[in-house]
């Protein structure tokens, strides 16, 4: 029998126009008139029939096809299984409609609320993501920005005087996301301020966005166990963690003597790097000596002394200096040459005084020796208010409520 001729033309009909064909098409394909087939659309209600039905009779037809077939091959009873489980489907959906409820759909729901359901974890990055987050950190440094990179695996203790808007806090919040997740070290931010310090996290949330991850809490927990600290410049809350230490403009951190002793006994351990990095602000500052080494000749004999060439034109590239530092200067125009196309600079020389711009963008220190109110006593009267105002929450909506 040939099944294809001998089939209902009516039924064709109707399946030709579930498959979209206008009627006039329809006509032509079968040998009937336009009438006829519109008298047929109309009697057996065609429009009315749901999608699921019209589903569900090309099922049925196609299926007694294949059944009915006499010497079937491999791809047919292929074809049967699937067309089988086709049925059952619609027969889970009629149960759904019919009252039913998702599990109905899918069997499996009826196990997602037995046993103990373990929390997903928090702050996981995939294989793929992690290399993701290589490329783009090595893909977006300048030139100085990689030579800090490369101190870094040299040598323990890094110490840079930089212009202002270079890119440090960004480079090394970024630096120290990357080896928090690729070896699983602490890392540990001290700035001027909690909220400074707090600036090096956004850099970091922002970076792991860039793969599709939000991490969550404060401090930030890796699931390799690295954790990285935002910290204001309490000492008293200072002294608690251990990892790599991130010490952000050190130049305006009141006490900084005291301050560095108990931050830098968190990176006492050879495994971890100090880094220090600031603008300059005044040479009466007590960090000074610290850069200049004249901190490390205090209480040593005068053999052991070391002399530092804190000049511009010795630390420019970089130089290993006798204390154990590795020190650096990176003015606006050494960034510029390494890169850096942020900068307008004869527009800077408009917008700042003489004095202001060698302060600022050249990594000279502001005199004030003979300052009636030099910078050390004016910070005395200052507070770190994430710290100290604790009636105040400067991350909520309403800080003040």
């Amino acid at each position: 029998m040939n099944t294809l001729h001998d089939f209902d033309p009516r039924k064709r009909a109707m399946h030709l126009y579930f498959k979209g064909y206008r009627i006039a098409r329809i006509a032509e394909a079968l040998n009937e008139k336009s009438a006829t087939i519109h008298s047929w659309k109309r009697r057996d209600k065609w429009d009315e029939i749901t999608p699921v039905e019209r589903v569900e009779m090309t099922l049925e037809m196609r299926l007694c096809t294949l059944l009915s077939k006499e010497n079937k091959e491999g791809k047919d009873f292929k074809e049967i299984d699937l067309l089988y489980r086709q049925v059952e489907r619609h027969a889970k959906i009629h149960k759904y409609q019919n009252g039913g409820n998702e599990v109905d759909l899918n069997p499996k729901l009826a196990n997602r609320n037995k046993g103990e359901r373990r929390a997903p974890e928090k702050n996981l990055f995939s294989e793929e993501q992690l290399e993701k987050l290589e490329e783009i950190f090595r893909e977006n440094m300048f030139e100085y920005q990689k030579v800090w990179y490369g101190a870094g695996h040299k040598h323990r203790i890094r110490n840079i005087l930089k212009s202002r808007q270079i890119g440090a806090t960004y480079f090394f919040a970024r630096e120290a996301f990357m080896d928090a997740l690729t070896t699983g070290r602490n890392q540990i931010f001290l700035s001027a301020s909690k909220a400074q310090a707090h600036v090096f996290k956004g850099y970091i949330i922002d970076m792991a966005r860039e793969v599709d991850v939000d991490l969550k809490g404060d401090p930030i927990v890796l699931p390799n166990g690295a954790t990285l600290y935002f910290l204001g410049t309490n000492a008293r809350t200072a002294q608690s963690y251990h990892g790599n230490l991130y010490l952000d403009e050190y130049f305006w951190i009141p006490k900084f003597q005291e301050l560095r002793k108990v931050a830098s006994g968190m990176a006492m351990h050879k495994k971890w790097r100090q880094t220090y990095f600031s603008t300059p602000s005044a040479l009466t500052h007590s960090a000074y000596p610290f850069w200049s080494g004249k901190l490390f000749n205090r209480g040593r004999r005068k053999a052991d002394h070391v002399e530092i060439d804190i000049n511009h034109q010795a630390l420019v590239n970089g130089m290993m200096c006798g204390d154990g530092q590795w020190r650096q200067i990176v003015t606006i125009e050494d960034a510029m040459r390494g890169g850096c196309n942020l900068f307008d600079i004869d527009q800077l020389h408009l917008e700042y005084s003489p004095d202001e711009f060698e302060n600022l963008l050249m990594c000279e220190f502001v005199d004030d020796i003979a300052s009636i109110f030099n910078l050390q006593l004016m910070q005395k009267c200052m507070v770190d208010s994430w710290e100290i105002w604790d009636d105040v929450q400067p991350l909520m909506i309403r800080p003040y409520a």
